[in-house]
């Protein structure tokens, strides 16, 4: 993957954070069979506009990363960049210095959350843009979630994501993430996981692109707790010219745990699957 050349081109920033206005409703990502708790990110930005009407149990937080840390100051210092550390990564780096906002799910101790929670990054300029985009899940001991997250590009010019994901599955919690990708050719996404799990908990990401130009997954997991258990699989449809390229490691740092690992490529024409 050519990172040089993908940022060299002169994208725009939303630095002033400027809003956008237009319902998002009809940009949903429906899947069949499936009800969601649905909210927007709009480039970067939590889109606060068309919030879901169906209730989050109790003391479960889902929505802006800069109001939770308004919100809840303690546990953002906690969470916030523990993950992913910003001396080792270049793209992290930069992430972490252009972040402004992005999404937080919080889920106290010992809640289940029934209801699927969707996601839908949506990116739309009017000239090129780059959106550095941040994602923060805090699973509490005996907490259980479900997360969906959908990129889609709606515009015709050229976008760059730096996107940061940072995960911490506590003792006994469960947490499954689903990454389902549909820019366009003219998208570049360069997205790194950080996972930290705890004994006994149980983890499952998987990742699918069906439509895009450049990708670029990395996934980091430790599993720092005895018994715990990660599934890390994906899966990409690509043709053309379109590329994707996925790095993983998982790190055992203590016995008695289990990892399981699966990736498949369609490809067709002159696509890149690395």
């Amino acid at each position: 993957t050519d990172v040089e050349q993908t940022f060299a081109l002169d994208y725009g920033l939303n630095i002033n954070r400027l809003a956008y206005r237009e319902s998002l409703r009809r940009f949903r990502c429906d899947v069949p069979n499936l009800s969601t708790s649905l909210y927007f990110v709009v480039n970067d930005s939590f889109y606060d506009k068309a919030l879901p009407k169906a209730h989050l149990p109790e003391g479960v937080y889902a929505g802006s990363l800069s109001e939770f840390t308004r919100l809840y100051p303690d546990i953002a210092a906690k969470y916030y960049g523990k993950a992913a550390p910003s001396d080792k990564d270049g793209i992290v780096a930069l992430n972490t210095m252009l972040a402004q906002d992005g999404f937080v799910l919080y889920v106290p101790e010992g809640v289940v959350v029934d209801r699927t929670i969707q996601l839908v990054n949506i990116f739309r300029g009017d000239v090129d843009t780059m959106a550095n985009r941040r994602l923060l899940v805090i699973m509490e001991p005996h907490s259980q979630a479900k997360l969906l997250v959908c990129d889609h590009s709606i515009d015709d010019v050229k976008f760059l994501a730096t996107q940061v994901v940072e995960i911490f599955v506590e003792d006994g919690a469960y947490f499954d993430y689903y990454d389902l990708e549909e820019s366009s050719v003219s998208t570049s996404r360069f997205s790194s996981m950080h996972v930290k799990q705890d004994s006994n908990s149980n983890l499952l990401v998987n990742g699918i692109t069906l439509t895009n130009g450049l990708t670029r997954n990395n996934y980091y997991i430790d599993l720092e707790g005895e018994y715990a258990e990660t599934t890390l699989c994906g899966m990409s449809v690509l043709d053309k010219e379109q590329h994707m390229d996925t790095y993983s490691l998982i790190t055992h740092l203590v016995p008695n745990c289990v990892s399981n690992e699966l990736f498949k490529n369609v490809l067709n024409d002159q696509a890149v699957g690395a």
